[in-house]
């Protein structure tokens, strides 16, 4: 009897040792980028508009678009006044789901390796060749997602423009169904962030 429980205590320390190395060896990714919420914009002429918006209303035209095998019409935006020494620029489309808490996001509109150039996305053309796009509000497709908000009341969306020394060295060079919002704000910490504006605009139900 003796042997056989000391033969069940080595089994159990071995396999208590084998599951402490596996866990040093795959520790649980943990999310540490920053949010950029309170970031004041250095270029005070960085500017980012959207014909959709209205006295910091969304017009209903862009509400709920058609969705065709996942992918939507995505909201018009321009912007003007580029910081110098910017190399690429990077958009996030999101909203916090739940009112005075931001432990959830959802995010709209990812896009990233955009030309300093552009100055303009034109109705409908957020999928371009020239850039990369990243998942849906569902992931489900690499597409835009229009706000389509249920219940009364006001619901708010941030559209960030980020300014950036170069593209995010995390991000795909390609577009990609696995960046989600969590992935992009990850790579957007790591790059060096010349200056970030944003256009904020309300989603009213009555």
């Amino acid at each position: 009897m003796k042997k056989v429980n000391a033969k069940r205590g080595i089994f159990l320390w071995i396999t208590t040792a084998v599951i402490i190395l596996n866990s040093c060896k795959n520790p649980a990714k943990a999310s540490s980028f920053t949010n950029y919420d309170n970031f004041e914009t250095i270029h005070s002429d960085f500017k980012l508009q959207s014909k959709a918006v209205e006295n910091g209303k969304l017009l209903d035209n862009y509400k709920c678009e058609e969705k065709i095998n996942d992918i939507e019409n995505s909201i018009p935006l321009s912007w003007s006044n580029v910081p110098e020494g910017t190399n690429s620029l990077a958009i996030v489309m999101y909203h916090y789901p739940k009112k005075d808490s931001k432990t959830e996001v959802n995010s709209y509109l990812l896009l990233w390796g955009i030309a300093p150039t552009v100055t303009e996305i034109p109705y409908k053309m957020a999928k371009n060749p020239n850039w990369y796009m990243g998942a849906n509000k569902d992931g489900t497709a690499v597409s835009y997602t229009s706000p389509c908000s249920k219940g009364s009341g006001e619901h708010s969306y941030t559209i960030a423009l980020f300014a950036l020394k170069d593209v995010p060295k995390a991000l795909p060079k390609a577009n990609a169904i696995t960046v989600d919002y969590h992935t992009f704000m990850e790579a957007i910490s790591e790059a060096t962030v010349l200056d970030r504006t944003s256009l904020n605009f309300i989603d009213a139900h009555e």
